[in-house]
């Protein structure tokens, strides 16, 4: 970047280069950043517009002083992604639809072939969404990309160390952790850390062991994991350490997401539980965490227990099936998991199932609403509004929803 000589501070890009005949001649008049003020206080949903006009609105909207600003301002706007098989991967954001209430999926560029996979992990830091490993032809890849959800461009990033699929991943202090994401062995790199600003990996100092990792979660500023076993395990950043967790409850439940430091998750029957932070933590050998269903989602529960689009392709399936089936236990991952798939919209809810309509597929989205009742121990929900986002032929496109992130810009 260039230097301000006399203040001695960095000019952002939209200051950086002198007005064209293409530049808007209203935001000429005006000082760099009272513009900067004006642009904060629009809706995401025109910056795309907004930055056709010229080359300095593009880099006003991709520049991280907007973003600061926007948040200084409280204009900060949740932006929810959903990535679809269809059946290679392609990415959505959640816009309104002509009516209040009513969401679609617009689709946004897609990334390179090799930038989103079945089995990946994916986590959200700043305006980026990382996708990380993954599965190719059956195959484990070390590859890791982002999505910049201010320009909805993407680039690769340097390789992990070890290639992975399933693997556990969080972010705690700005710095990307991802655990495990070997299907039947534990390795001695068994975790490693990325640092966004350094573009490093580096191993963590101790290996642990697990299965078919298929959940994670950061609490505390700890990673926390839980396997096929439902052995629930955490790494601490801070500490530099290892620890175990509560079992999980064997109900099928799947795809945590933390709301108000609650942990919510949906069960192989459709039914939205939620548990108090601290049943990750183990108090005793024989402690098995304990849920309580959100009540008020009656009318939700029977759609949800018909939806079943596994998350995983179907060699990694039929491995983990075989698996089973060796260790004598006969459900198939197809009964284990729900195919909801559940993220935040600030203090809210948001969720993602298939619904089969006669000769169609439908993809449905809901925002529920939570309320907590202390004295009754009790969390009720409320669906503030529902609707079909996506409509398919289920007999020609094979749609399933593979991903969906939370991204404040």
């Amino acid at each position: 970047m260039l230097s301000n000589s006399a203040a001695g501070e960095e000019v952002p890009p939209y200051k950086k280069r002198k007005m064209s005949n293409s530049d808007s001649p209203m935001s000429s008049m005006l000082p760099d950043d009272m513009v900067l003020s004006c642009v904060a206080r629009m809706s995401r949903s025109d910056h795309a517009s907004l930055s056709l006009v010229s080359k300095r609105h593009r880099s006003l909207v991709a520049s991280p002083e907007l973003y600061r600003m926007r948040s200084l301002l409280g204009c900060a706007e949740n932006c929810q992604y959903v990535c679809l098989l269809t059946p290679i991967p392609r990415w959505f954001i959640l816009s309104r639809g002509k009516s209040v209430n009513r969401r679609l999926l617009s689709p946004i560029p897609s990334p390179p072939p090799c930038g989103t996979l079945e089995a990946s992990s994916v986590v959200v830091l700043d305006w980026g969404i990382y996708v990380i490993g993954g599965l190719r032809n059956g195959k484990s890849t070390s590859d890791v990309w982002v999505l910049d959800c201010r320009t909805h461009t993407w680039r690769s990033l340097p390789p992990m160390k070890l290639p992975r699929a399933n693997a556990a991943a969080g972010v705690v202090d700005g710095k990307i952790y991802v655990l495990g994401g070997f299907l039947f062995f534990c390795h001695s790199k068994w975790g490693e850390v990325f640092d966004p600003k350094t573009q490093t990996w580096e191993c963590l100092p101790r290996e642990e062991d697990a299965v078919y990792i298929h959940d994670s979660v950061v609490r505390d500023d700890k990673v926390y994991a839980v396997d096929g076993k439902e052995s629930v395990f955490y790494y601490s950043p801070r500490e530099g350490k290892w620890g175990r967790g509560n079992r999980g409850e064997r109900i099928g439940a799947r795809h945590w997401c933390m709301v108000d430091n609650v942990l919510y998750c949906i069960s192989a029957k459709g039914a939205l539980l939620w548990y108090e932070p601290e049943e990750l933590d183990r108090r005793d050998t024989e402690r098995v965490m304990c849920s309580k269903e959100v009540n008020g989602l009656g009318s939700l529960k029977k759609s949800l227990s018909r939806s079943r689009l596994v998350h995983l392709d179907e060699q990694s399936s039929a491995l983990w099936d075989s698996a089973k089936i060796r260790l004598g236990k006969t459900k198939k991952l197809v009964d284990l998991l729900p195919g909801a798939r559940l993220t935040n919209s600030g203090r809210n809810l948001l969720l993602f199932w298939d619904v089969v309509e006669g000769d169609r597929l439908e993809i449905w989205c809901a925002e529920i609403s939570l309320q907590r009742r202390p004295q009754e121990g009790e969390i009720w929900g409320s669906v503030e509004w529902s609707n079909a986002v996506m409509t398919l032929d289920p007999f020609v496109d094979h749609y399933k929803v593979m991903y969906t992130a939370s991204v404040t810009l």
